[in-house]
């Protein structure tokens, strides 16, 4: 298996995207172990599955499946804090991010001055990289800025011109200045800390707090469900014969609660309020603009490119013969799936190791060369 030439590309535009599976052991993802009905070969996940669920006439079963997305995904997200950490596989977690976004950092001061920044695009809506990105700062090893898009003093709005804005440090007298570098944080699918207030958006890590409420008549069904989802010796025929039946005002109150909240949903991944949807539209476009600069490199890592806008969004962006994509697969059948949807494309790297899983761990050490790079200083 190949690593990044990070040797041949440090001075390039460089770009980032970074998927749910960099916080697996954090948080579930949407990967599930019933199986497709259809076709038992085939991975089913919590997308297809709602997918499936909306276009069927099993409507309670829809919003079952919805109510456990909110408990046992978006919830721990939401009330999740860098102290509860305390398990190993969650304090490794941790860890790979600070390696992580030290590696990116030491990789940005190679750069030549006011070209000390880079873009980390990502769909997940946790907090880990800005809450790991401030501790490394509050540290004071490490001097970097991470700009989330956010502007404002006692309340912080989000806008994407902010994107544009860049840090600059000067002497006392003016006579000289220089840069620190800079990541660019943006989030595809919103934010567990994103709130709408009016006609925008207000960013505030302090809170993250989800009113969504369950049920509960809901709690037998929802074990049910649980108990389904995590047998690899079902099939989604056996979701449907959960003995579902929801009040219509119970699912009008959980629709109407479920809908406010800043992340896109997990079925056509669109939001449900204009101003998020707005934002959403922005972002993609400023990820296919910075991909179609001349000399651009996009590094993807736990990223299924199963969000179609995003994946067609790519392809379109590789005609720029000057564009690098490594793609970073998880395993040999992942890379399988990602030699289909890449075919053809001569500037997109799959990497994948032949006989091992590519964990956030593998990533940094052997693919990313983060110990390369401290050791380089």
């Amino acid at each position: 298996m190949e690593s990044i030439p990070l040797n041949e590309i440090y001075q390039h535009k460089l770009n980032f995207l970074i998927g749910a599976g960099a916080s697996s052991g954090l948080f579930p993802t949407l990967w599930l172990s019933v199986k497709d009905s259809d076709d038992e070969t085939k991975e089913e996940t919590i997308e297809t599955l709602a997918t499936k669920l909306a276009l069927s006439n099993h409507k309670h079963h829809h919003t079952l499946l919805f109510m456990y997305y909110y408990q046992k995904i978006i919830k721990p997200v939401c009330e999740f804090k860098i102290s509860d950490a305390n398990e190993a596989r969650q304090q490794e977690v941790i860890n790979n991010y600070e390696v992580f976004i030290d590696s990116v950092v030491r990789l940005l001061q190679q750069k030549g001055e006011f070209l000390r920044r880079c873009n980390l695009f990502t769909t997940n809506y946790d907090g880990c990289i800005p809450l790991v990105a401030d501790k490394l700062i509050k540290q004071g090893a490490l001097a970097f800025h991470i700009n989330d898009g956010s502007s404002g003093f006692l309340e912080r709005s989000l806008s994407a011109k902010n994107f544009n804005t860049y840090l600059c440090e000067t002497g006392v007298f003016g006579r000289h200045s220089s840069d620190i570098p800079q990541v660019n944080y943006i989030n595809l699918h919103g934010s567990a800390y994103w709130r709408k207030r009016d006609e925008s958006i207000v960013v505030d890590y302090s809170s993250s707090k989800a009113d969504v409420a369950i049920p509960p008549e809901a709690e037998v069904w929802l074990d049910q469900l649980d108990a389904i989802l995590n047998d690899e010796t079902k099939t989604t025929t056996d979701v449907l014969e959960i003995d579902v039946e929801l009040t219509k005002d119970i699912e009008e109150s959980f629709w109407s609660a479920y809908n406010k909240l800043p992340i896109v949903n997990p079925t056509k991944w669109k939001f449900h309020e204009t101003v998020f949807e707005e934002h959403y539209y922005q972002m993609l476009r400023l990820l296919s603009y910075q991909l179609e600069e001349p000399n651009s490199v996009l590094v993807s890592f736990a990223f299924s490119f199963a969000d179609e806008h995003i994946l067609n969004l790519v392809k379109r962006s590789l005609s720029n013969p000057k564009l690098q994509v490594f793609v970073c697969c998880y395993n040999e059948k992942e890379k399988i799936v990602m030699e289909s949807r890449f075919n053809g494309y001569q500037n997109v790297k799959l990497i994948a190791f032949e006989d091992n899983d590519l964990d956030f761990s593998k990533f940094n050490e052997s693919v990313f060369n983060a110990s390369i790079l401290r050791d380089a200083e």
